[in-house]
């Protein structure tokens, strides 16, 4: 008889098989373990799915993660959070914060970045708008690719990359971070400001 820890893993896998086949992506199957991961297409770029924790005192945070790397020619840089999550990190590496001008976005969200006029055209986009006020805890933000990818990327490959707190179960939830996921790379396309890595 399966112990309740592999009926639990198999229904995590038949999820993530699930949102493989619907977004018509690949998934590497670990047995159900956090490190599943699904990458997909989005136009010529890959966009990989998966969970990752981080270590914190006495406790291990979660999060559901999409990430894609791509050509950043201007060297675009931008975070955005909800008030109060993650909301310094941008200051750190000299980003200021910037307004949208989109209510209640504005009051939702901290935006920072390099490029006022680019971010405020990027999040000119009523959808895109939409479906970052539908996540709670979200983090989507530009990173420099070679801190974590030095030995396989030149210096202008940059990452996208989006975060929800915990292990997001649900997935219509996850497409929808999928959705929100693929028009920022692609406003950021539209913008000159990503190329296919």
């Amino acid at each position: 008889m399966a112990s309740l820890r592999e009926k639990f893993a198999d229904r995590e896998n038949e999820l993530w098989k699930k949102l493989s086949d619907d977004l018509g992506g690949q998934l590497t199957d670990e047995k159900g373990k956090r490190h599943d991961k699904v990458v997909a297409q989005v136009g010529s770029w890959a966009v990989t799915l998966d969970q990752h924790s981080e270590a914190g005192y006495r406790t291990e945070h979660i999060y559901t993660r999409l990430r894609a790397a791509f050509v950043n020619p201007d060297g675009l840089r931008f975070a955005v959070s909800h008030q109060g999550v993650f909301t310094n990190i941008g200051k750190l590496v000299g980003m200021q914060d910037i307004r949208v001008e989109h209510e209640p976005f504005d009051k939702m969200f901290l935006v920072q970045g390099s490029d006022p006029d680019k971010i405020k055209s990027l999040f000119d986009d009523d959808k895109l708008r939409e479906l970052t006020k539908l996540e709670p805890n979200i983090h989507l933000q530009v990173r420099d690719a070679g801190s974590w990818f030095e030995d396989f990327f030149p210096d202008d490959i940059d990452e996208l990359v989006l975060e929800v707190e915990g292990e997001v179960k649900d997935l219509q939830r996850l497409k929808r971070l999928f959705d929100l996921f693929a028009r920022a790379l692609d406003g950021m396309c539209r913008l000159g400001s990503a190329y296919e890595a």
